[in-house]
């Protein structure tokens, strides 16, 4: 028999029982859109990650007092660290100190509490702040001690309630009594370190003149290092030096260190296993939809035992049989399989769209190769499932099922 004939006999066979048919395919349906859908959702979260630190500057460690101990025992860096571990350290490319702290800013009657840094000229290149109108602190500011900000476009909102940043590029703010000059506007940046788009840049050293108390001890060190040399080795040289310098804590140092390359790996990691647990998840309804097909195909084999017999008697071999049956099981679970393909996609797609509108952020979409997996996946089950039925069929004596009723 060509299989051109066969196809047309099994679509015949599939469609005599058109409800039955449907609910068959129903289970291959949910379980395939379940599995599109989680999986463009863990790919759109995935794709927003690596978006958030697509262009951040990840070879750098995060320096900071061990805030796990009691104050007393906390190690406190200082500007001769900088030197120390620049010089020290192998691989390192630069130590870059930042003081913080959180005071009042005020422009005409408004107020408004926002972190101050004290940074040096190099803040802009390792935090990835966007700097979007004006200039950056320059040496000169920090040698000069100058009262100058580069102020964030959150903290302008705020104070001004205006979009028009580039128009207060000169005009001065008020903190603590001390009128700084504008003279840059930060944007707004999908991913920094450290210091969030909400913030004043001022000279470091205009910092430690005002804030005299705060100011002697830097908060936290960035270090950047080279592409040859390993996060780790960065780490485990940074708390050397320092637990040779000020000694540990019954063991413990007096430092934390952080490195952005792990974190970022950690957050990905995560994420691929949610989306894994998700996808497996709703995959299992899968394996209920083939078990759903292999109990359709044994109800249809045993309904139509007389037309086996009838077939067989009148020439059919059992190839015949078994491929005809086999082609219906692959029918239903593949044709399940497509329309579960276009649920999925479409329904990913919908929210996709209402997550865009909503999160300028979301990037979704659905990844092909999910795609493809399905319609894979469910093809192997019509042929899994479908097997034991289509042999059972094809073994089946003629005269016995001639005389079946």
């Amino acid at each position: 028999m060509r299989w051109l004939e066969r196809i047309k006999i099994s679509l015949t066979g599939v469609w005599s029982n058109k409800f039955r048919s449907f609910l068959t395919l129903l289970g291959i349906i949910i379980g395939v859109s379940s599995v599109i859908i989680m999986v463009s959702l863990g790919s759109g979260t995935q794709k927003v990650v690596g978006g958030q630190f697509e262009e951040l500057f990840s070879r750098q460690v995060y320096l900071t007092s061990n805030l796990q101990l009691p104050y007393r025992q906390r190690g406190e860096l200082s500007l001769e660290d900088v030197d120390y571990l620049r010089e020290s350290m192998i691989g390192v490319v630069d130590v870059i100190p930042f003081f913080r702290t959180w005071r009042d800013i005020n422009h005409g009657d408004r107020e408004y509490v926002t972190g101050v840094a004290g940074v040096t000229e190099k803040a802009l290149e390792v935090t990835n702040l966007k700097l979007e109108y004006g200039r950056m602190i320059t040496e000169e500011d920090i040698r000069s001690r100058e009262l100058v900000a580069v102020v964030g476009q959150r903290t302008l909102e705020q104070l001004i309630g205006s979009t028009d940043y580039s128009s207060f590029i000169g005009k001065e703010v008020k903190i603590e009594n001390h009128k700084f000059l504008i003279i840059g506007v930060l944007g707004v940046s999908a991913s920094t370190v450290s210091l969030s788009n909400d913030v004043v840049l001022i000279p470091f050293t205009t910092f430690r003149d005002i804030w005299r108390w705060e100011g002697q001890n830097p908060e936290f060190f960035l270090i950047t290092y080279d592409s040859m040399t390993s996060e780790q080795d960065i780490i485990k040289q940074a708390e050397y030096l320092l637990n040779s310098k000020y000694g540990t804590v019954r063991g413990k140092s007096r430092f934390l260190m952080s490195g952005v390359e792990s974190e970022i790996n950690l957050i990905n990691n995560i994420i691929n296993i949610m989306t894994m647990v998700l996808g497996s998840i709703a995959a299992i309804s899968l394996l209920v939809g083939g078990i759903g097909v292999m109990n359709i195909m044994l109800v249809t084999v045993k309904e139509r035992t007389r037309e086996i017999g009838l077939r067989k008697a009148i020439g059919a071999s059992s190839l015949d049989i078994q491929s005809q049956f086999l082609l219906e099981s692959i029918i239903l679970a593949g044709g399940g399989g497509l329309i579960g393909i276009l649920v999925g996609v479409s329904i990913s797609s919908l929210i996709s769209l209402i997550l865009s509108m909503s999160f300028e952020w979301w990037q979704g979409g659905t990844p092909f190769w999910v795609v493809f997996l399905s319609f894979a996946v469910t093809t192997a089950i019509g042929i899994i499932f479908g097997f034991y039925p289509a042999y059972k069929a094809s073994k089946l004596d003629p005269i016995e099922a001639l005389r079946y009723e």
